[in-house]
């Protein structure tokens, strides 16, 4: 069973746990420049996901979702 899943991680969690961080930085750096990401932060992450798509590819986001899931 995975260790954290985006359909119950909030974006704070994401942003604040360094495990999930090294994630984003790595392979979707640019939601990072969201205008917005600090008012998102209590948003769950796929509830987020809307906000972001200009911002990252549809494999981009894919990638950061197996290496969330494979962290469990």
């Amino acid at each position: 069973m995975a260790k954290y899943s985006l359909d119950t991680v909030t974006v704070a969690e994401v942003l604040d746990n360094p495990e999930l961080r090294s994630l984003v930085d790595s392979l979707i750096p640019a939601v990072l420049e969201h205008p917005l990401l600090e008012v998102g932060r209590s948003f769950i992450f796929n509830d987020a996901v809307p906000y972001i798509e200009d911002l990252v590819t549809e494999d981009e986001l894919n990638a950061f979702r197996e290496a969330v899931e494979a962290l469990g």
